[in-house]
């Protein structure tokens, strides 16, 4: 299947990788090209993310994928219009939005700054029949727990509470609260997986682990990195939330950190399983300890 991915970020090299391992042809639409995906084994093409230009870019494409990141509602404004586009498609039947969150089924509005640009979507994606859809979800990325020089993924600083730069671990609440994480990769070979198949539900998740912000801290420690430790409670992380204005980054910082104590970055375990079954079975999908090996194992290789 010739599959288009929309956006050219971090997500979008692991998707290109996965999707060309299994065997698809590719086609990146942005609107520039970056170094990266400057390659002979894939297409790039330019779009301002039009309606029309959508239509034109995705003629001959067979499903699309996005990797588009953006907080603002300049979210719904392109998803929607990628929808569109898969509508007026003759072929492109086939749309995985950029959801990539946790526990949409029970806690749709978790993170809190992802409801006003991601429901809107969800909501459009319902009310019509043209178009396959699912709305895909991995919850935390293990990512952040390697070095640099072994993802794709950039840091974020203190949006995440691992943050090797400074040393530090910011726990939210007593750190053994559960939370699920699946490497960037991994949910990647699950989408090149799940594109060519059939019967897709409105949500699919998949999970490396579910553990706790207390374990990830001993299993850094495990392997060299001996990082300050500190706890901040719901409490406090709801007065910053109360304090700010959305958007504004120590806002967003705090509703990520909430994201681990209220339910949200929990994956659906019965589900996931059951999924891995029905559209991954037999794909890998790393534990925590399992992917950080494989960084340790091979410095500098993009695990």
């Amino acid at each position: 299947m010739r599959i288009a991915i929309a956006g050219a970020g971090d997500i979008a090299k692991y998707l290109v990788e996965e999707l060309l391992a299994a065997s698809h042809e590719v086609v990146v639409l942005s609107r520039s090209l970056k170094p990266w995906f400057e390659r002979p084994d894939i297409s790039f093409r330019p779009t301002d993310y039009s309606v029309p230009s959508l239509v034109a870019t995705l003629e001959d494409c067979d499903g699309l994928i996005s990797a588009l990141l953006d907080y603002t509602l300049g979210s719904v404004t392109a998803h929607l219009a990628l929808l569109e586009a898969c509508q007026k498609s003759p072929k492109c039947k086939r749309f995985i939005p950029s959801e990539y969150g946790g526990n949409i089924d029970l806690y749709p509005n978790s993170p809190e700054f992802y409801y006003a640009n991601h429901e809107p979507v969800r909501q459009a994606l319902r009310a019509q029949r043209d178009v396959m859809w699912t709305l895909f979800n991995m919850s935390w990325l293990s990512d952040y727990f390697v070095s640099a020089s072994s993802r794709y993924i950039k840091d974020i600083g203190d949006f995440h509470p691992v943050n090797f730069e400074t040393g530090v671990i910011t726990i939210p609440g007593t750190g053994e609260e559960l939370i699920s994480f699946t490497a960037a990769r991994d949910a990647a070979a699950a989408m090149a997986r799940l594109i060519d198949q059939d019967n897709w539900e409105a949500t699919t998740f998949v999970c490396g682990e579910t553990t706790t912000w207390n374990s990830v801290a001993n299993l850094l420690a495990k392997y060299g990195r001996d990082m300050e430790v500190r706890y901040v409670s719901l409490e406090s992380l709801k007065d910053t939330i109360k304090r700010g204005q959305p958007g504004e980054d120590d806002v967003i910082a705090a509703q990520y950190a909430e994201f681990s104590l209220t339910g949200g970055a929990i994956l659906p375990q019965e589900k996931v399983e059951r999924q891995r079954e029905q559209y991954f079975k037999g794909l890998k999908i790393r534990s925590l300890e399992e992917f950080v090996q494989d960084a340790e194992r091979s410095p500098g290789t993009t695990v």
